[in-house]
């Protein structure tokens, strides 16, 4: 039976293995996971999964809390809810790795624990919420291809996530953890494929963006600016101006 709970890890290091997948969701603070030779910090961002008879270490980096799901494999014992959560779990758990977590699955994630937190011996509705969990991130990955292993690039699902996340600061590893490749691997794919770097094509989104807003609304340039992810109106104004030679008032008023 699936099974899930709120943990929190011991600071000294742990390594085992078990006969059921486990998918590993951040809470609060992180947790270091490292499993078949990658490592890695478990957060609200980053999940891990890890396949059945997979060997792993993990430890907690000071207060945390982890959501772990037990999920079981195919030739276990099954209820009616369970044949949901191993359908999903044969398009998750193919390989171990790391993984963004979509906004949406986050916000799942903490009305999940609040309420498992609100009532901690109903295993029934810990078991349903897991159940969603699995579901939403198993769409996820079929939607957006984020754990393929092929060298060509997944623009629509790198496209989905640049959009999403145009209001903060994106790293080329953030990009790179989509595509399940490393930071310097995805950077010579990504320019080989579009002709420019990952940041440059960012910065592009983020204009895009802008440009929307200052034609389509009235917002304060600060506020355009704080939603298109610049750190500040000042360092805005200055990339628009570079690329489009005139200011963002500038050009709102044309």
């Amino acid at each position: 039976m699936l099974n899930a709970q709120v943990i929190q890890l011991p600071t000294d290091s742990v390594e085992h293995d078990h006969d059921y997948h486990q998918l590993i969701l951040g809470v609060q603070g992180l947790a270091e996971f490292e499993v078949d030779g990658r490592g890695d910090r478990v957060s609200k961002q980053l999940g891990c999964l890890i396949p059945s008879s997979q060997s792993h270490v993990f430890s907690g980096v000071d207060f945390n809390e982890i959501l772990v799901l037990n999920v079981p494999v195919q030739d276990q014992p099954v209820q009616a809810l369970d044949e949901i959560s191993i359908k999903c779990s044969s398009e998750l758990f193919d390989k171990s790795g790391f993984f963004q977590v979509d906004p949406r699955v986050r916000q799942l994630l903490q009305l999940s624990v609040n309420e498992m937190r609100a009532y901690p011996g109903d295993e029934s509705l810990a078991h349903s919420f897991g159940v969603c969990l699995l579901q939403l991130l198993s769409r996820h990955a079929a939607r957006t291809g984020a754990r393929c292993s092929g060298k060509r690039l997944n623009m629509e699902a790198l496209d989905e996530y640049i959009e999403a996340n145009l209001n903060r600061k994106m790293l080329v590893r953030d990009l790179a953890l989509l595509a399940c490749m490393s930071p310097s691997h995805f950077y010579s794919v990504f320019r080989e494929e579009t002709g420019i770097s990952p940041n440059q094509y960012i910065t592009r989104k983020r204009l895009e963006r802008a440009r929307h807003l200052l034609e389509n609304t009235g917002l304060p340039l600060i506020e355009v600016s704080v939603q298109t992810g610049f750190s500040s109106q000042s360092a805005f104004a200055s990339v628009f101006k570079k690329h489009h030679a005139v200011t963002p008032r500038q050009y709102r008023m044309k």
